[in-house]
């Protein structure tokens, strides 16, 4: 028998981000998640997946769901600068724009949705007003915009069900309870899978990543935080079982970046400001600024002068280089290898410099002061950089109907995870980037080397 008609093609498919899990944390006996270790148990795990440029939410969330690199789904980090009105873009929070209106490719919900399936998701990056998502609550930082965008009928059902909905607002920007969130948002997810069975759930927790800005990577707030989440996890599968699903569900559970701990400070508008380029009262007025997507940055330069422009470019490009904190320095003709729009795609948006800090820097875009570099941080930890390095790679774990057991495969990409689920549900999106993983292949049994038996808590649903 194939392995194709061992392995029928599943009715529910739940993808399930945890937000800042680096792929070290499966790696540490500290990590108590025997949810997750028992599903990695029953199913695939890749040895690590390497994420996008620049590992910020809102472009990575993206990439998952079009397996596509940011120059393809226009989603370029979780903060841009528009040429037209030299102001910033603000892609985090979904406070700006609707999913319609940026998001430039076709989503693995999109599809499910022409396929005839049902779809839900709660707390996705990117899905405010979203045509394709039947039961949405879109990621917010603010509880007018909660009102105003949730899907009006699935609102009215969950403040009749007693869930706290009215609270997901404050929830959602106050770190301290930030675990609330994570919970109100497994409990929608449970009243779905109850109410409404939807075929593609996609779910985003919150709470690791939240720790890790404040608290640092390892810490033990962190290793508390990842617990929580596993419990949730374990809610869910609870659920589907009750609920007589779970024999028919595919659970892939990722992460969208993982994390270092930072200790320093770069704020390239104050050097900007000290050479008259960026002027502090009037922004709209300067030749150049920068926007941080936390471990990197976009420069902009404001000049239509041609030659002014290039000579402008030279002298930005000798502080840039010399700018301490600063680690490596991208220019137009590097973005191709790196992701992002080339020269005659996104020009109100692309930038004339991309850079990254070193690796205990974050990149402030405050102009305030007139340090330039400086010891301390206002996060603890921080992500952003560049995909390669280890400690921002991410997990990748899947189980349950179409899954195999006891398969650890090679390092994946994000962008393989779309196409891997189109394949489960029977579609296809032209262009993608990403290649679907064959999850029927390599080392079966594999546990040892970067993960073992050993670390596989004794736990059944």
């Amino acid at each position: 028998m194939s392995a194709e008609a061992a392995n029928p093609q599943p009715s529910y498919i739940i993808l399930l981000s945890i937000d800042g899990m680096a792929n070290f944390y499966l790696q540490e006996q500290q990590v108590r998640m025997p949810h997750l270790r028992s599903l990695i148990k029953q199913g695939v795990m890749a040895d690590a997946m390497k994420s996008v440029f620049p590992t910020a939410t809102w472009a990575i969330h993206s990439s998952i769901v079009t397996g596509t690199y940011p120059r393809k789904h226009g989603i370029l980090g979780n903060w841009v600068m528009n040429r037209s009105t030299k102001s910033v873009g603000e892609y985090f929070s979904d406070s700006t724009w609707g999913k319609e209106d940026i998001l430039q490719r076709e989503t693995i919900y999109d599809t499910a949705k022409r396929l005839g399936w049902t779809t839900a998701s709660v707390c996705w990056p990117v899905t405010r007003e979203a045509q394709s998502i039947d039961y949405n609550i879109p990621e917010f930082y603010d509880q007018d915009l909660f009102e105003a965008y949730a899907t009006p009928g699935l609102w009215k059902e969950l403040k009749e069900a007693g869930l706290p909905v009215e609270r997901y607002g404050s929830w959602s920007k106050d770190h301290a309870r930030g675990q609330m969130q994570d919970w109100l948002t497994t409990e929608v997810a449970k009243h779905l899978i109850q109410r409404h069975k939807p075929n593609l759930m996609l779910l985003h927790y919150l709470l690791p990543d939240s720790y890790q800005h404040d608290y640092g990577t390892r810490s033990q707030e962190v290793y508390w935080s990842l617990e929580y989440i596993d419990e949730r996890i374990g809610e869910l599968v609870s659920t589907l079982k009750e609920e007589g699903i779970w024999e028919d569900t595919a659970l892939c559970i990722v992460s969208d970046h993982g994390f270092v701990d930072t200790t320093k400070t770069v704020f390239p508008n104050v050097c900007f400001k000290q050479k008259g380029w960026f002027d502090p009262d009037q922004p709209e007025q300067s030749k150049v600024a920068a926007v941080s997507n936390g471990g990197s940055g976009y420069v902009y330069i404001f000049e239509e002068d041609p030659a002014m422009k290039a000579a402008l470019m030279r002298e930005v490009k000798q502080s840039l280089q010399e700018m301490k904190g600063v680690g490596r320095l991208f220019e137009p003709q590097d973005y191709e290898s790196l992701g992002l729009p080339v020269e005659g795609e996104m020009e109100d948006q692309r930038p004339d410099f991309v850079f990254e800090a070193e690796m205990d820097c974050f990149i402030h875009f405050e102009h305030e002061g007139d340090l330039v570099y400086m010891e301390g941080t206002k996060f603890q930890g921080m992500h952003g950089y560049l995909p390669d390095h280890e400690e921002l790679k991410c997990i990748f774990v899947a189980a349950g109907k179409s899954i195999p057991s006891g398969i650890q495969i090679p390092e994946i990409h994000i962008v393989d995870i779309a196409p891997t689920l189109l394949n489960m549900m029977g579609g296809e999106i032209p262009g993608i980037d990403g290649q679907a993983i064959d999850l029927n292949t390599t080392r079966k049994g594999a546990r040892n080397g970067q993960y073992s038996n050993e670390q596989h808590e004794s736990i059944s649903f």
